[in-house]
């Protein structure tokens, strides 16, 4: 048998990460009998997250994140399982280790004294191993962006791809391009297509967490990485990085003299691509799609929520809109019943899956509880994913278990106009309308990037939470 001295040997002299974090789950699942484990890992800012786990637990009982302070600063026995925490010299809580289903039916406290002993050197082993991947990381890094090489980042991503098919997860790959690079640098000089890039790594790099990964790919174009992070999630991260570049202070004083032109796409394994390339493809064709839209087309960016939904619905000053085959948004007369029918199916819909996340706003008149959306959900359960917010003047809902009600008093415009925005997992929908004598005029899109600005228009017109 492999002594305790061994284990804690061999388990200090590896520092690759990856391989170190299922050595140690090996390894005490080895040391105590037991057939089942899981490990917890710190790293992220917020919580410990699940790294590593086999034998016969069930992956959707077991959570993602665990709060560190619900951890005891010894090894405990909780029902049939034995938690061990693995906490460095200094004190830091490093991992932790949940072992279960033993052999001979339970754990022995005599098995606690050397869980900690073998804890002590994993938790050293942890510290250093991730000092050691910092420390790659920080020669790898572009001299002029402070990115991370493509290489660097070729080589994450495909150890990502290894881990999210041996453990069932999902990452998402983001691509961001400074389009107008070339007219940056021909109106104002290099230096300011340096700072265009810097601008975008720096706000990036800001919100991003300890596992998400950044690299620039070429002069204009850079790559984010998401671990652990769905489609919605990604379109969220998206959404948040290009609104926060815009905000920023030195980009607002570029953008005055010259657009930087940035746009993104994202993709998410395993559900658009089985490998990088297939994901970076997808992103790119998801970029082209934001350049093709509406949003960009009728240059629809500096308007204010309202203002949009007027031109939108058509005006003297409006626009006319593409009729080309294929065109996603459409603006005409709408059925009276359309409005109630949508909701009541994309309700359905929620309850068929409760789980996909989505966010959906519906607004009118009147929050009562005879709306369609509302009888939908009724019947939802606790653990229901989807964000939905109901907004318009109290009527007679105060509060409901699966939706936000948003009172709106006084707004004439929600008197007389009526809207469905919905953001789903590779989804997107809006319908716009005012009711008139005899007829109902609509505005209606599948435009994935127009319902995401009318969404962001909506939020910042009523302070409505972002993401």
């Amino acid at each position: 048998m492999t002594t305790l001295d061994q284990r804690c040997l061999a388990i200090v002299a590896l520092t690759e990460i990856e391989t170190l974090q299922e050595h140690i789950l090996s390894e005490f699942s080895s040391l105590c009998a037991a057939q089942s484990g899981a490990l917890w890992v710190s790293g992220e800012r917020v919580g410990m997250r699940l790294r590593a786990w086999r034998g016969m637990l069930d992956r959707a009982a077991l959570p993602d994140l665990v709060d560190p302070s619900l951890v005891q600063s010894s090894a405990w026995k909780a029902d049939t399982s034995l938690l061990v925490p693995l906490m460095a010299s200094s004190g830091e809580l490093m991992a932790l280790v949940q072992l279960s289903d033993p052999l001979s039916g339970t754990f022995s406290d005599e098995l606690l004294a050397d869980c900690e002993a073998f804890g002590r050197f994993a938790a050293e082993a942890l510290k250093t191993a991730t000092r050691f991947a910092q420390l790659q990381r920080q020669g790898l890094r572009d001299r002029e962006t402070g990115a991370y090489t493509l290489s660097y980042f070729t080589d994450y991503a495909t150890k990502e791809i290894y881990k999210a098919r041996r453990y069932g997860r999902a990452f998402s790959l983001l691509t961001f391009s400074l389009d107008n690079l070339a007219g940056i640098r021909q109106r104002v000089g290099h230096a300011a297509v340096r700072q265009a890039q810097q601008i975008v790594l720096r706000v990036i790099s800001q919100i991003i967490r300890d596992s998400d990964v950044v690299a620039r790919a070429t002069e204009q174009e850079f790559h984010v990485l998401l671990p652990e992070t769905d489609y919605f999630g990604g379109l969220m991260f998206l959404r948040r990085a290009l609104s926060s570049v815009i905000e920023e202070t030195d980009a607002k004083a570029l953008e005055a003299r010259v657009p930087m032109g940035l746009t993104g796409g994202v993709a998410t394994f395993p559900r658009d691509g089985d490998d990088f390339d297939e994901l970076l493809v997808c992103c790119r064709r998801r970029m082209d799609e934001r350049r093709g839209s509406l949003h960009h087309h009728l240059r629809l960016e500096p308007l204010p929520f309202w203002d949009e939904v007027e031109l939108l619905l058509g005006n003297s000053r409006s626009p006319r809109l593409p009729d080309a085959s294929g065109e996603p948004s459409r603006r005409g007369k709408v059925a009276d019943v359309l409005f109630e029918e949508l909701q009541g199916e994309i309700g359905r819909e929620f309850l068929r899956e409760p789980m996909a996340r989505g966010l959906l706003y519906v607004g009118g008149p009147a929050v009562k509880g005879d709306l369609p959306i509302v009888r939908s959900l009724d019947h939802a359960p606790a653990d229901f994913a989807p964000r939905v917010y109901v907004l318009g003047r109290h009527a007679d809902l105060q509060e409901h278990h699966a939706m936000t009600p948003v009172f709106l008093e006084g707004d004439e415009r929600l008197a007389r106009h009526e809207f469905l925005l919905w953001m789903g997992d590779g989804s997107a929908y809006a319908l716009l309308q005012r009711r008139g004598r005899g007829a109902t005029w609509g505005f209606h899109t599948s435009d994935p990037t127009l319902v995401e600005g009318l969404v962001s228009k909506l939020q910042t017109a009523y302070d409505l939470q972002p993401y």
